[in-house]
């Protein structure tokens, strides 16, 4: 099951991403296919972070359209809803430790934790996730 990182879901959700379209495309793909594939909330709160902060975005998202497309991604049949368990907080300090992650590669640590702990394909654009050792990754494109 693949579980998709903050950048691929704002490149699919903002149009005025680079290679929008291409990422709309993939993620439809996902979304309306038959496998299951994963979401994690703490992830879709980054979406709603990044895409309505106005230093980010000259035109920032409203929390309307943000959140009514983090609802659909969660609302499909197969979807599914990936969230720390028992072994997440270990598996994350191991990961922090053994990559010597600080700032803002700590979040990283966070999300590889999550996909290792739940048995997910990590699905990201950023290679910073090559350092964590357990961890399967991949570019959607």
């Amino acid at each position: 099951m693949i579980l998709p990182d903050v950048n691929v879901l704002i490149y699919a959700f903002r149009a005025d991403s680079a290679d929008h379209s291409r990422y709309q495309a993939w993620l439809e793909d996902i979304v309306n296919g038959p496998a299951a594939y994963g979401m994690s909330p703490q992830v879709l709160g980054s979406v709603a972070r990044i895409c309505t902060h106005a230093r980010i975005f000259a035109r920032p998202s409203g929390l309307d359209e943000v959140f009514e497309f983090c609802g659909q991604l969660m609302a499909q049949p197969n979807a599914t809803i990936v969230i720390p368990g028992d072994r997440h907080w270990p598996l994350f300090e191991s990961l922090c430790r053994q990559s010597k992650a600080t700032g803002n590669l700590v979040q990283d640590a966070w999300n590889a934790a999550l996909a290792i702990e739940s048995g997910c394909e990590w699905v990201t654009t950023d290679r910073d996730y090559a350092r964590f050792a357990g961890l399967k990754w991949r570019t959607p494109l």
